[in-house]
């Protein structure tokens, strides 16, 4: 049997605290042997610092202070990784269990570089949302349209060693222009179909406070590969039907509970005393 490859998990934080824990709880408690992993916070003022702390020693790495925000925080973890195999979570999201073992089974095939898996919507408290599930991404669909969960996205670190860190002056759609490098240098991620991860729905993330930055970064990257006149809805819409078919029918056999649920980690309980920043989340 291949040895399992030692992947690196960063995540990103800044004032984070009411989530932190559960996140760094949720990557610990994998049980994977040849785990690195990373945070990187931006100077919290919230008892984040704290936290981080706490599991220091279960940590290969980790800092408290100021940066640009989330791609800077990110690229700052990824350029430590010695990894074979690397990706993030943020701050309040969390991975679900056995997911770096369902990984590590991924990655023993040397012809695997790229990876994307479903991950399911969780409210503030950590309860269940919804579900967002999809069939094999290709280079077509992955260059029109945001699709797969940056959550549930890994790759090999020579993947990264070709097409570079993140772009640092985006705030909000980092995760899709990543990639779209990685689909113009022939790198289509394989899809894993199980949940790999969850993502918090909560009022302070960038996907509720900064929509019209997500706008203007979305149509700069659709223009970057289709041209100065890209329309995002048109793009959508050129996507083959055939593909279209497939997504629909993932989507309803999920309402229908196929996959099932997966397993969940306790629901978060909330602390009274964790900061609220209403700038305080990071989210790609």
């Amino acid at each position: 049997m291949p040895a399992q490859p030692k992947i690196t998990v960063v995540t990103p934080s800044f004032n984070q605290a009411a989530y932190l824990e559960q996140t760094l709880r949720s990557v610990l408690d994998q049980g994977c042997e040849n785990l690195e992993y990373i945070v990187v916070d931006g100077g919290s003022t919230d008892g984040s610092r704290a936290i981080i702390e706490k599991y220091a020693d279960r940590l290969a790495w980790w800092c408290s202070e100021k940066d640009s925000g989330q791609a800077e925080a990110i690229n700052k973890g990824l350029a430590r990784a010695t990894g074979e195999v690397v990706g993030w979570i943020n701050s309040d999201d969390l991975l679900l269990p056995g997911s770096l073992a369902r990984l590590a089974r991924a990655y023993a095939d040397p012809s695997v570089m790229v990876t994307c898996g479903w991950d399911i919507g969780i409210d503030e408290a950590g309860r269940p949302l919804s579900k967002r599930v999809f069939p094999q991404p290709t280079a077509e669909v992955l260059t029109r349209r945001s699709l797969i969960p940056q959550d549930a996205v890994y790759w090999r670190k020579s993947v990264m060693d070709r097409i570079g860190l993140l772009d640092p002056a985006l705030h909000f759609r980092l995760d899709m222009d990543y990639w779209v490098r990685m689909v113009e240098h022939g790198f289509v991620p394989r899809l894993i179909p199980a949940f790999l991860s969850a993502f918090r729905v909560q009022p302070q993330q960038k996907t509720q406070v900064m929509t019209d930055v997500g706008d203007r970064e979305l149509k700069s990257i659709l223009a970057r590969v289709h041209g100065p006149e890209a329309d995002p809805q048109t793009l959508r819409d050129q996507i083959p039907a055939a593909f279209k078919l497939k997504h629909r029918l993932r989507k309803r056999l999920a309402k229908l509970g196929v996959p099932r649920w997966p397993e969940l980690w306790p629901p978060l309980e909330p602390d009274p005393a964790a900061s609220n920043d209403a700038h305080a989340g990071r989210r790609a």
